[in-house]
């Protein structure tokens, strides 16, 4: 047992005690133990304890003797409130009755629907504890959830460790692994990384399939530099890798553009299909057939079977570069596999999205262009399929062709392909094409990715295609849709720059509508330019706006105080001097001077 839970205070031995005591011998117990305590306790407080001792050994007593049913009426002549049952009160309850925690479990929820009860952090986690270690991880789940949703990861840890018992390593393990795999399953990789460092610093150790499950988790969320600092700690706590890390650890490699580094791993005789589909897959990716076709039949002479997405890869390489002589080859192991049937005319809409579901656009695409051949008509989602498998995989020329094909045949797909179709839109470089498409889209209703369109847009104002920027700007504000305000930011401080001053107050009161500020730098050249035009009432109704929205700062503060001095306006530049001062936002000492020296 870890020497942290040797060192926990046991305060609950007194009432374990009791249960081992007799009817008969319990109520003596209770007087010689207030007895023994009355010399140091005030006699109100000896009394509460007493009575507390007690109605915890009567309501334990009817939980664990009289059925479910008749509870209401023996708890009832207790007359037992909320504010008595406290959590505290509660714990003890839950320890009498922990024999049995499926009673413990009825009584928590019979107490929190008929008592009012509340329970705090230690009552779930007590319960948590109790439920797992009897094996009853599915009741328990609602209430881990409901642990997960309200408190941080340290307080639940911590008020676990406080539930472990010596000699439970077992039981410590399992609870401790469900709550890391408990945030896990939610895909709070943040969280559940702060779990696996609380575990580890109170001495734990995490099982490798758990490792695997929060490694998986971060590879999925394409976080991999946390992957590879998480894995290096898994190895630093003395966690054995086995064949699902290793696979991980390849697909990581792949990720990183580091395939060729999985083929020492298996050297090594760590062997997976998973490895051997990736180094597949990235060979014939690179039209690398010969490395290709060696991984495949080592696979064989390790009696490891090729699978439907093994051939998919070589075929999908060969569609790519035209190798006729591998996609005859391949295309005879599928039909040998059973993977395709012999005859594909009477298949070819199964046949084209099978390939699409698994990213094989080019092999999808063989398969469409045979159809479209024998002038064999095709069901809307197959156009579909190949759209999102075109934009999934980066291949936003294929995509924009299966575009025009859809437009031109009037087909219907669902929206979830022209999402896919729009980011990898975004993604692409700023052009006149791209550009039109998006409008195009966001007219006929479809909404784009907020951050990809956004960052679109930047990179359209970055290539100095103002204009292009402004109109898809103009299309998303005129359907309403959310858009992040730094994309914003350059085009206000373009008009600026440009002295057309009142496309930018244009566009700002749009922000306004949308309750979206601009950056501190952006408002600064603002200012600045509203003052230079004159235009003193619209700065002050900007500032005032700025100022809603925490916008504030020294820099904007003496933008505003030289120009309301410059206009004359005193007054109103002392008010905001005097604001400027309460809000800690003085300039530093020879601007301050430069600054006051306008009221003179």
């Amino acid at each position: 047992m870890n020497g942290d839970c040797n060192s926990l205070p046991n305060c609950t031995n007194s009432l374990c005690t009791i249960t081992q005591m007799t009817i008969a011998s319990r109520a003596l117990f209770i007087f010689q133990k207030s007895f023994a305590i009355a010399s140091t306790v005030k006699p109100q407080d000896w009394r509460t304890q007493f009575k507390q001792t007690q109605l915890v050994s009567q309501i334990s007593a009817i939980l664990l003797q009289r059925q479910t049913n008749h509870w209401p009426s023996l708890l009832k002549n207790l007359k037992l409130s909320s504010s008595q049952l406290t959590p505290f009160l509660f714990l003890q309850i839950l320890h009498n009755t922990q024999t049995n925690p499926q009673v413990a479990l009825r009584f928590f929820h019979y107490a929190k629907n008929n008592l009012g009860f509340q329970p705090d952090a230690k009552v779930l986690c007590t319960l948590v504890y109790v439920l797992l270690g009897s094996g009853l991880s599915k009741p328990a789940k609602p209430i881990l959830d409901s642990l997960i949703q309200t408190y941080p990861p340290a307080q639940i840890v911590g008020s676990l460790v406080q539930s472990l018992k010596a000699g439970e390593i077992h039981i410590q393990s399992s609870v401790l692994t469900s709550v890391l795999e408990c945030y896990c399953d939610k895909g709070l990789f943040l969280e559940a990384l702060q779990v696996y460092q609380i575990v580890r610093e109170y001495g734990y150790l995490v099982s490798i399939n758990c490792c695997n499950t929060l490694l998986n988790l971060l590879l999925s969320k394409n976080e991999l530099r946390l992957a590879w600092c998480y894995y290096g700690s898994i190895i630093r706590n003395g966690a054995q890798e086995n064949v699902v890390t290793w696979s991980l650890i390849a697909q990581m490699l792949c990720k990183d553009g580091k395939f060729e580094q999985i083929v020492p791993i298996l050297d090594k005789g760590v062997c997976s299909p998973v490895m051997y589909n990736l180094l597949i897959d990235c060979y014939s990716e690179r039209g690398n057939f010969e490395a290709a076709f060696g991984y495949l039949n080592d696979m064989y002479s390790k009696c490891i079977d090729p699978t439907f997405s093994t051939f998919s890869s070589i075929l999908d390489g060969a569609c790519k570069y035209q190798n006729a002589e591998v996609i005859e080859s391949v295309m005879s192991s599928l039909v040998e596999k059973g993977h395709l049937p012999k005859a594909v005319t009477p298949y070819y809409d199964s046949v084209i999205r099978k390939f699409s579901d698994i990213g094989k656009a080019y092999a999808a695409q063989l398969f469409f262009r045979e159809a479209s051949e024998k002038r064999i008509k095709l069901q809307d989602n197959t156009y579909g399929s190949m759209l999102r498998a075109f934009s999934k995989e980066g291949k936003a020329e294929d995509a924009i062709w299966m575009y025009k094909i859809v437009l031109e045949r009037k087909i219907f797909i669902s929206d979830k392909c022209y999402s896919a179709f729009m980011s990898v839109l975004c993604n692409e470089n700023p052009s006149e094409e791209v550009s039109s498409l998006l409008k195009d889209l966001i007219r006929r209703g479809f909404i784009p990715p907020v951050s990809q369109v956004s960052k679109f847009i930047v990179s359209q104002c970055e290539k100095h295609k103002w204009k292009e920027a402004e109109e898809l700007l103009n299309v998303i504000l005129q359907r309403g849709l959310q858009f992040e305000s730094f994309c914003c930011c350059y085009l206000v401080q373009h008009y600026c720059f440009s002295r057309r001053i009142d496309s930018a107050i244009s566009l700002h009161t749009e922000l306004e509508r949308f309750g979206i500020a601009l950056d501190v730098e952006t408002y600064g050249i603002l200012l600045n330019r509203l003052f230079k035009s004159r235009r003193c009432e619209e700065a002050l109704r900007i500032f005032d706006y700025m100022r809603t929205h925490d916008m504030l700062s020294s820099e904007s503060f003496s933008i505003m105080i030289r120009g309301l001095c410059q206009e004359k306006e005193l007054r109103k530049a002392m008010r905001l001097h005097d604001e400027m001062l309460k809000l800690g936002l003085k300039p530093e000492k020879k601007a301050y001077k430069q600054l006051i020296s306008g009221f003179g």
